[in-house]
Order: C-alpha cells, then structure tokens, then sequence
C-alpha cells in the first residue's frame, strides 16, 4: 500500500473512532444567542435567515426545545402564505391548486416534525402541542388533533394562551360532529375572553349545524361586523343563516359584506354561488 493511501486509510479510521469531526461542539449560551437571531428575523418576517438561525441555535444545543417550536413556525407560516395564496389570493383550481398544495402539505410536515420533537425534549410544553393540533386540524385529522389539544391543556407549563387552545379543541370536536362538547368547549374560552373573534366564529358553526338559526346568526353577525375580527367566513355563513331564517334583506347585507371583504377569494366564489339572485 502507497504512503498517500495509507495516510488516507488512517485519516478514516479516526474520523469512524470519534466522530464525525465538523460536529458542532455542544454550547447552550452560543444556542440562545442564535434563537434570540432568529426571533428577531422571524418578527421582520425573513423567514430563510430565521430557519438558518434556529437550525444553528439546535446544532449547538439540541435539547433546546424552544428553538424547534421557533423553527416550526417558520414552515407553518409558510403554510399559511401557500393557504393563503390558494384560497384567498385568488380562488385556485386544478393544476395551480394542486402545486401549492403540495407545498403546503410539505411546510406543514415540516412544522409537524419540529413540534414533535419539542414535545420529546420536553413532554409538557404546552404550546408544542397546541402547535401540533392546529396542524393535524389543517391536515384533516381531528381525532389526533383532539388530543394534542387535550395534551396541551393538561400541560400549562409554558402554554401562552388556554383559551385559544379550547377554541382550537372545541374545532376539533365540532369537525367529529361532536357538537355538544364542542359548544362547551367554546363557550368555556369564551367565558375568558368573551371577544374571541375565533371561538365566536365556530360556536356560531356549532349552532349553524344544529340549526338552531337565531344563535347561529347572532354569532356570525358579532364576527361579521367586527372590522379586527376580518372574517369573510363569518359573513358568508351568516348570508346562509339568514337565508335559511328568510331573511332575505339581511342575507344580502351579508353578501355585499362577503364579497366586499376579498372579492377574489374561495369563499368569495361561494357567496356568489350559493346567494344566487339576492
């Protein structure tokens, strides 16, 4: 065998025996310092610089488990602008819809993925889980959803808003037609902060599928009319309770505001659609 090849055997028998050597040495300080980075880039809404920034922050401490739940929401807001962008936008269909799909399904297992193994680094961190359950709702699996959010809510440590993680789980049971526990569930969020544009929007949904009319409306109307609330779901929805209340004056009130809001939206289309001749 050759000096050179050797030396080159050598070399990979060391590198096997300890380690890779451009592994990052183990620093929590040097960790903080780059999730503090990429928090900052996160809020001016630079999400590569953030990603790259958190993936350094868990190269240097991979027991950091804030720094995953920060990562994961840089892929989730991705998610929301590809949502966005298919839904609202403009109301996309076929081959475009398709696409973007696909690229919202790949950011939201991203999300999915570091949320996880936040919840592994440290099993209550309840915003890791109420993270979790809000993209199993977006995924279509509520079940799971129901109980990431149940998880959360029995894991207070380090969870920022219980009542936003009851709406959600009172989402996740209205989706399973499990309309009495879902009511109480938002109306319990709502017993906390009583202008919870959300939790008002669902359990007007609650009362919309158990048609009882008037609750329904009363709900929707509240969301529909309040400018910080920005929901053309709202509106639509109570265009269709008015409708089913024959009301017709008041459901084209609340046409005219679903269309005024986003006019190219899905929900847009769906106001002209199902209003017809109002």
């Amino acid at each position: 065998m050759g000096g050179n090849a050797a030396i080159r055997l050598a070399i990979f028998f060391a590198v096997a025996a300890t380690g890779c050597p451009n592994t990052i040495e183990q620093s929590p300080a040097k960790s903080e310092k780059r999730l503090s980075i990429c928090k900052d880039f996160l809020s001016k809404n630079d999400l590569e610089a953030a990603e790259a920034e958190c993936s350094k922050a868990i190269a240097y401490n991979t027991a950091n488990d804030e720094a995953y739940v920060v990562r994961g929401m840089v892929s989730y807001i991705r998610a929301g602008a590809a949502k966005k962008a298919m839904e609202v936008d403009g109301c996309m269909t076929g081959l475009d819809a398709e696409a973007m799909d696909k690229d919202l399904q790949t950011h939201l297992a991203k999300a999915e993925q570091d949320f996880e193994q936040a919840t592994k680094v440290t099993p209550d961190y309840g915003d890791a889980w109420s993270h979790r359950g809000v993209v199993a709702s977006l995924v279509g699996d509520f079940p799971e959803a129901k109980g990431h959010f149940v998880k959360a809510l029995e894991s207070p440590t380090r969870l920022a808003d219980p009542s936003l993680t009851r709406a959600h789980l009172g989402w996740s049971l209205f989706n399973q037609q499990q309309y009495v526990d879902a009511a109480k569930e938002l109306l319990t969020a709502l017993q906390f902060k009583p202008k919870m544009c959300v939790a008002t929007y669902r359990l007007g949904r609650v009362y919309f599928a158990r048609e009882e009319w008037e609750k329904a409306a009363e709900q929707f109307q509240t969301v529909s009319d309040d400018p910080s609330c920005g929901s053309q779901e709202a509106s639509y929805y109570l265009m269709k309770t008015r409708m089913q209340q024959g009301l017709n004056v008041e459901a084209k009130s609340a046409q005219d505001a679903c269309l005024k809001r986003l006019p190219k939206s899905c929900f847009a289309t769906k106001c002209r659609a199902d209003g017809g001749s109002l």
